[in-house]
């Protein structure tokens, strides 16, 4: 497996530079909706970076694997 990472998978911090962490809710209210966290979030000297993924274009940019099987069927 490669070293790198898709930049799908990588971000950093807009506030201190760090490195965030995909995380996905697990509250009621937003069950399920993925969120970047900085890692610094956790430590001592936090800086609370925190964005939420705007889902939407994020699945705009995944490849569609899906196809219409009547153009298919020539």
């Amino acid at each position: 497996m490669s070293s790198s990472s898709s930049p799908a998978q990588t971000k950093r911090c807009p506030y201190c530079g760090a490195a965030m962490v995909l995380r996905v809710s697990k509250s009621e209210k937003n069950r399920g909706k993925p969120f970047w966290k900085c890692l610094t979030s956790y430590g001592a000297t936090s800086c609370n970076g925190f964005e939420w993924v705007d889902v939407t274009s994020a699945q705009a940019e995944q490849p569609d694997d899906t196809y219409d099987a009547t153009v298919l069927n020539m």
